[in-house]
């Protein structure tokens, strides 16, 4: 069995942006998982805008779906 480290980052990439990226980073807690979703410059991975941070969520793919979710609602502007 191999076991992940983490954080782990995953980044989506904006169709209409060509120099920022959604970043979605995931952290084992020690019962749960929390995510962290930031807008990033594409080139150096710097924060552009923090978004939000969630938690408590019982496995990684359920914090990553509700990560992405948020991003989208941002991004829509829905804030």
């Amino acid at each position: 069995m191999t076991l992940k480290e983490y954080p782990q980052d995953y980044f989506l990439v904006f169709q209409n942006d060509p120099y920022r990226e959604g970043r979605i980073t995931v952290n084992r807690m020690e019962k749960s998982f929390s995510v962290e979703i930031d807008v990033v410059q594409k080139e150096s991975r710097k924060i552009f805008k923090h978004v939000d941070i969630l938690y408590h969520f019982e496995d990684e793919q359920e914090a990553i779906d509700a990560g992405v979710q948020r991003l989208s609602q941002f991004l829509k502007g829905e804030d």
